[in-house]
């Protein structure tokens, strides 16, 4: 996992010497993954920078505050928390039977950087994996009618924070191997599991059935949207939008 981390931080140049990065950290697998290698990357003197957890307190009922709290300080590493009652706000916007993933997603994103920008950071690190970029690039293309992959860095616009995903070259079964190895107790979303009729679970199943016949299913859909040619990195870099939420 790590030479993967350490693959798309070079290639994509998402941390370079001397940046601030927070960690967007919801207690979920992905999250306390990213804190984890991130937290070893910046041990290394060749690229000093800093680091701290993030985390956004949405106020969603059934949230599992004493799991969150164990997770993060088996992790020991500095931690922010911002209040936010998010969840009032999406759920009085939701029409029934909407799937309120993408709703939350970008008004969770929002307050993020919104925090990282009035204290001097300038990157923040999410956690999505390399299932998230292969489930996105379909939902964009059989749902959206565009081909959009999930970028490794998206570059700050109007605010000064860019978004960079560390884990994007790694596939999601290889971070459930670790949490367990770890000893980590990953928190799940109070919310998204409620709806197992989602766009991306029915993707999910899909993929797990190309896999069955094409068991390197992963490794050749990563070299193909992130391999190492400066032309495809500058293209993802700088080019279309990206829906990481649920459609």
């Amino acid at each position: 996992m790590l030479r993967l981390v350490e693959r798309a931080v070079r290639d994509f140049e998402l941390i370079r010497p001397g940046d601030r990065v927070a960690i967007g950290v919801s207690g979920g697998k992905d999250s306390l993954a990213l804190a984890a290698a991130l937290a070893q990357l910046s041990q290394r003197r060749d690229l000093p920078f800093e680091l701290t957890l993030l985390h956004l307190d949405q106020h969603q009922p059934g949230f599992d505050r004493p799991r969150f709290d164990a997770a993060i300080a088996a992790l020991g590493l500095p931690l922010e928390i911002v209040s936010q009652d998010t969840w009032s706000v999406v759920s009085e916007a939701l029409k029934p039977g909407q799937i309120p993933c993408a709703l939350c997603s970008r008004m969770r994103r929002g307050a993020l950087n919104r925090w990282c920008e009035a204290r001097g950071f300038n990157r923040l690190a999410l956690g999505h994996h390399l299932d998230d970029a292969l489930e996105t690039f379909f939902l964009n293309l059989l749902f959206g009618q565009r081909l959009a992959p999930l970028k490794p860095l998206t570059e700050a616009s109007a605010q000064e924070v860019a978004t960079i995903r560390p884990l994007i070259l790694i596939e999601e079964r290889k971070i459930v191997d670790w949490i367990a190895s770890a000893g980590l107790e990953p928190i799940p979303c109070p919310v998204c599991d409620s709806f197992p009729d989602s766009k991306r679970r029915a993707l999910k199943a899909m993929i797990d059935g190309v896999r069955a016949v094409e068991g390197d299913l992963h490794r050749s859909v990563r070299e193909a949207l992130y391999g190492g040619d400066a032309r495809v990195a500058s293209l993802l870099s700088s080019s279309f939008d990206e829906s990481p939420g649920e459609l």
